[in-house]
């Protein structure tokens, strides 16, 4: 037995792009603008009536502002000369058992736990939202927060002609924290079956926490948790982070030919509850197309039930590998080797970074079953 632990701080300075990159408009993932429909319309929703004009909203669209289109807003993004380095505060806990009553055998167990401060990035589109319209009160209308959102000037929405519409406020800042924390294992055993060689080889993960506060110092801003959930704001950890996954591998090696078989699993995840929250609350006094507040599905503003899940996933992979000679190796692979379909969650569910059309391919297969040969030659 070996106990072992480790404690690191890292220190990272902005780079040229986000202290330099020019100011410009681009696109956002946005599904609902809490302006759109007759919400701002309603005698209880004065304040948020003041927001959407505040915002560069005429008055004559209040009422008829619609979604951004495709989902898709506009957002003001550039680099910050005022970005000071990002800090990160690293450490594990672990120990490898290796036991004499079980020969060739290894396991490791380790507790990492990782916090960045000071984080250099940007903020989530509901993050964005959420500093204006999550607590709104009659001095919103002049809350920075919400008047460095600026709106089309015809159509009051948030999409349009980038020169007239900034849309969302989201340059580089140094006011996130990012947080994440989890248990890896690892397990090898070998042993010889008298007419093969077995080799097994299990890498484990459970990732306890995922979070990530866009303004660390506002105790009112949300520490949004990502670990088994999926959406337009848990973009931040790039593929979905699964709560459990592992892959296992089982090797056969004859004389001159090894079979080998990979089980990759990743568990179950859902739509992110604050963003389902979030579209809910925004649907208020919404159009007739829109959900129910109460939840009731009408389609057209939220996620559609079936897009809200998505079931864990098992992928096979089996590759051969034959010794046609002392210099030449020739490999075989079957990826994906039961075709297992990619989820379809539909095109606004997530960041398009990663929600490539209507799944997550870097987290999921979309390609199907495949097969790969390669040779290697020694001389």
């Amino acid at each position: 037995v070996k106990i072992r632990g480790n404690y690191s701080r890292a220190v990272r300075a902005p780079n040229i792009g986000e202290l330099f990159t020019p100011t410009s408009v681009g696109l956002t993932n946005l599904g609902i603008d809490p302006c759109a429909g007759t919400a701002p319309t309603l005698p209880a929703n004065a304040n948020l009536r003041a927001i959407c004009i505040a915002q560069g909203a005429p008055v004559g669209t209040i009422g008829s502002i619609t979604n951004p289109t495709a989902a898709q807003a506009n957002i003001t993004t550039g680099g910050n000369l005022n970005l000071q380095p990002e800090t990160a505060d690293t450490w594990t806990l672990g120990v490898v058992f290796q036991p004499d009553f079980l020969p060739r055998f290894n396991m490791s167990i380790d507790y990492y736990n990782i916090k960045i401060d000071d984080v250099l990035g940007v903020p989530l589109p509901g993050d964005i939202i959420g500093a204006c319209f999550g607590d709104i009160t009659a001095a919103s209308a002049t809350d920075p927060a919400c008047t460095t959102i600026r709106r089309n000037p015809i159509t009051g929405g948030l999409d349009g002609d980038p020169a007239t519409t900034p849309g969302l406020f989201g340059t580089t800042n140094n006011l996130g924290r990012l947080f994440t924390d989890g248990v890896d294992v690892l397990m090898n055993y070998n042993a010889d079956l008298g007419f093969a060689s077995l080799d097994w080889s299990f890498v484990g993960n459970w990732t306890h926490s995922s979070k990530f506060n866009a303004n660390a110092a506002d105790p009112d801003s949300i520490n949004r948790e990502c670990v088994g959930y999926y959406s337009v704001n848990c973009s931040f950890t790039g593929s979905i982070q699964p709560e459990f996954q592992f892959s296992n591998r089982f090797t056969l090696g004859f004389d001159k030919i090894d079979l080998s078989l990979l089980w990759r699993w990743q568990d179950s995840v859902q739509f992110e509850p604050l963003q389902l929250q979030a579209d809910l609350d925004a649907a208020l006094g919404a159009p007739a197309d829109c959900p129910d507040p109460n939840g009731a599905d009408t389609g057209g503003c939220m996620v559609n039930p079936e897009f809200r899940k998505i079931k864990a996933a098992h992928y096979f992979d089996l590759t051969g590998r034959f010794s046609v000679s002392d210099n030449l190796t020739v490999t075989l692979t079957v990826q994906n080797l039961l075709d297992k379909k990619p989820p379809i969650v539909g095109n606004s569910i997530g960041s398009t970074t990663y929600n490539s059309g209507n799944t997550y391919p870097s987290s999921y297969d979309a390609l199907g079953r495949r097969y790969a040969v390669s040779a290697k030659l020694k001389f």
